[in-house]
């Protein structure tokens, strides 16, 4: 593959990492981002799409953590439903 010139603009796989990321996708956009980081690092990619990258991460962790969460409270609300049934 050819090396990226520094003036084009972010890639595909970035732009989608931080749609993903604000769609609240979870691992999606920290897969692409992941990639798209590693393609950076290894010239294939626009450094533009950095930072791009870095959010779809930060906001797929994000919706990680809070699903997580979201479902830890929505099964103590069910179990304590069951209980006092």
């Amino acid at each position: 593959m050819d090396e990226v010139s520094k003036n084009q603009s972010p890639s595909g796989l970035s732009i989608a990492a931080l749609v993903t990321g604000i769609l609240w996708m979870g691992i999606v956009p920290i897969i692409l981002g992941a990639i798209d980081l590693s393609r950076i690092k290894n010239g294939l990619s626009s450094e533009k799409g950095k930072g791009l990258d870095i959010a779809g991460i930060v906001l797929g962790a994000i919706a990680i953590l809070v699903w997580i969460i979201i479902i830890i409270v929505w099964g103590a609300i069910i179990s304590q439903v069951l209980l006092t049934s």
